[in-house]
């Protein structure tokens, strides 16, 4: 003897479910709420590590162009001083080169030999 008992949560049937679609767009709402702040969290942070990429990229610039201006100093100055006992175009080819040479050699030691093959993990 099992009697069915009606099912009153907060009123009535029909009132709930006249609800539901409050409900759904509050979620709805919510959801696009908490999406637009994470896109705008992301886009901070991207903007950050830009930024701070960008500043990094600057001042790797500036010295290497300050280091390149004190380098061709320096190969003047070598010019020059070669230039006191040899004619200047002998201390340009000198200096040229010289220069060459060392381009070459920085060019072998930079590459792989070629028998050896890089180690694989």
């Amino acid at each position: 003897m099992s009697e069915k008992q009606s099912h009153t949560a907060n009123g009535p049937p029909e009132a709930a479910l006249q609800d539901w679609p409050t409900l759904v767009s509050r979620a709805v709402d919510d959801v696009t709420r908490i999406l637009q702040s994470e896109a705008h969290m992301l886009q901070t942070s991207v903007a950050a590590a830009l930024e701070v990429q960008l500043a990094n990229a600057i001042a790797t610039l500036t010295v290497t162009a300050v280091m390149i201006c004190g380098a061709v100093c320096i190969v003047c100055a070598a010019i020059l001083l070669l230039h006191e006992w040899l004619p200047l175009w002998q201390a340009f080819a000198i200096a040229g080169a010289a220069i060459l040479l060392i381009g070459i050699a920085i060019h072998a030691i930079m590459r792989p030999a070629a028998g050896l093959k890089p180690a694989q993990s």
